[in-house]
């Protein structure tokens, strides 16, 4: 219909945001899987949180290949502000 949608949901972590809450935590993920989708046009946008949430640099790693640098999520980092 030419709306444009997005896509939000764990994207470079491995568990799910509910988890969290739970006391799970996340370790950096692949994103091909969200990549090769962007790719096919199932949507528009991807949206990143908590991965950016505990580390501001996630889009400049990502973009350099550093991925040996990406930062695992623990609920704790919910009560840090960078």
């Amino acid at each position: 219909i030419g709306v444009p949608t997005i896509s939000v949901g764990s994207v470079g972590l491995s568990g799910e945001f509910v988890a969290a809450f739970m006391g799970e935590g996340s370790q950096p993920a692949s994103i091909d899987g969200v990549l090769k989708r962007l790719e096919d046009k199932e949507f528009d946008v991807i949206a990143v949180g908590r991965a950016l949430l505990n580390d501001p640099e996630w889009v400049d790693k990502i973009k350099d290949g550093r991925l040996d640098e990406l930062k695992s999520f623990e609920r704790r980092d919910l009560m840090t502000l960078y």
